[in-house]
């Protein structure tokens, strides 16, 4: 008979082994699950990273278009005072307001600039433009965020006489481009808003020519003396042994300082608008123009307009006169003796000229002695020889940027003067102060572009 099997106990070593494999298994578990906690922090801290980076992303990116919006808006602004269009805006107390919108950009983003131009007119301070571009985002949970840059600037008419004397023609033109100096003279610079009477000559003036012609001096020095600048595109300067240019820090020798010596010469040349004018100017002496007047009168004369001795043209308010002929003040004499224009205290004078023009005998005299007052442009297409004639001295400007500019006898000129060619005869020793408060002064009947200045960013 067969007695059952019995189990026989584990032993005590089988006992150890079975408890080992069963602390390793639970090691494993612990091991997997910490690797699998450190897993899951990981890849949540790298979610939220991405997260982050791209609500930055968005972010960065919605603030790039809002100063695009923004200088959107201040091209907008440069253009309605530009054309002095101001259609579609709002204006109170001499601030134009105005809203630009329907803009779209990716990731539901739209936008809109919103413009301010305070003293939009100029009339009583300079004009100051604020512009704010602002874009919204949708999120997904339906809710806006929106971020809006600001900037500001000034905006004035860009400058016309950056120069003392500019020559803007090339190997295209009728003229060549040349200043000549053909006998001596001398060249400096003052600020009439300072000192009238330019007491203290100053090293600022700039002698110009942007003429490309190559077979000639285009800045001729012959014994001038120049305080100031140089500036010619390709040829240079030419200069005789009496001749100088220095500034205040120059050496005594060489008498020709070369560091003031440039070959980047500018010179802008805008459009010249001629403007309607209803009254018909008369012949021989006379006085127009209102005195206090806010806005000048306009006067037109057809044909060729002269005045000889003993007649005088007295301008006593703000005048604009369009002359579709010659101009000619002649005769012989000084001051008052011979023919003359008159501007008084309470006057100024532009003048917009077709044809060719002789000043003599008693000149264009100027009591405000400010070369603002007093301007002589070109029409388009006015390529004419201008001649230069009286010792007066002349406070103004000329424009003629088709013509050329011819100087006769020893004249003194407080101003600025462009054309296509400037001649200084063989017997004209000038005596020429730049006026540099011209370069804040803005012409009426020229196409000025508008510029920005101070151009900032408002913190938020």
């Amino acid at each position: 008979m067969t007695l059952p099997h019995k189990s026989r106990p584990f032993s005590a070593a089988t006992r150890s082994a079975m408890g080992m494999r069963a602390g390793e298994r639970g090691a494993a578990m612990l091991a997997a699950l910490c690797f699998a906690l450190v897993l899951a922090i990981v890849l949540s801290s790298y979610i939220s990273m991405c997260y982050q980076s791209l609500k930055m992303s968005s972010r960065n990116a919605n603030s790039g278009h809002s100063v695009e919006l923004a200088e959107t808006g201040m091209e907008e602004a440069l253009w309605a005072l530009h054309n002095n269009d101001w259609t579609g805006w709002s204006i109170s107390n001499r601030t134009a307001t105005k809203t630009i919108s329907g803009f779209t950009f990716d990731s539901n983003t739209t936008g809109n600039a919103t413009l301010s131009i305070a003293n939009y007119d100029g009339v009583v301070a300079t004009r100051s433009i604020t512009v704010t571009g602002t874009t919204s985002f949708t999120k997904a949970d339906g809710s806006t965020e929106t971020q809006s840059r600001t900037l500001t600037s000034t905006a004035t008419q860009a400058p016309l006489f950056t120069n003392a004397i500019a020559a803007v023609g090339n190997t295209t033109s009728t003229y060549n481009g040349v200043v000549s100096f053909g006998a001596a003279g001398t060249i400096d610079s003052y600020d009439s808003s300072i000192d009238i009477n330019a007491s203290s000559p100053g090293f600022s003036a700039v002698v110009a020519s942007t003429s490309n012609v190559t077979s000639s001096n285009t800045v001729q020095m012959n014994n001038v003396n120049i305080k100031g600048y140089v500036a010619t595109l390709s040829a240079g300067p030419s200069y005789s042994t009496s001749a100088t240019l220095y500034g205040p820090s120059s050496p005594l020798m060489p008498k020709i300082d070369t560091s003031r010596v440039t070959t980047s010469p500018y010179q802008a040349q805008f459009g010249v608008v001629t403007p309607s004018a209803p009254t018909p100017l008369n012949n021989g002496s006379q006085t127009i123009g209102t005195a206090g007047a806010s806005t000048p009168t306009y006067y037109y004369y057809a044909g060729n307009y002269k005045l000889t001795t003993g007649q005088t043209l007295t301008v006593n308010g703000p005048v604009v006169i369009v002359i579709s002929g010659y101009l000619w003040v002649d005769g012989a004499g000084s001051n008052n003796s011979g023919g003359l224009i008159h501007v008084t205290s309470t006057g100024s004078l532009t003048i917009f000229l077709a044809g060719d023009m002789r000043i003599d005998g008693g000149g264009i005299t100027n009591d405000t002695k400010l070369p603002k007052n007093v301007a002589i442009l070109g029409q388009t297409n006015n390529t004419n020889d201008m001649e230069f004639w009286t010792t007066v001295p002349f406070y103004g400007v000329m424009y003629l940027p088709q013509a050329r500019l011819v100087f006769t006898n020893n004249p003194t000129y407080y101003g600025a003067l462009v054309a296509q060619a400037v001649t200084f005869g063989a017997t004209s020793s000038p005596t020429f102060h730049y006026d540099t408060n011209l370069r804040n002064v803005a012409f009426s009947g020229i196409d000025t572009p508008f510029a920005v200045a101070n151009w900032r960013e408002v913190s938020p």
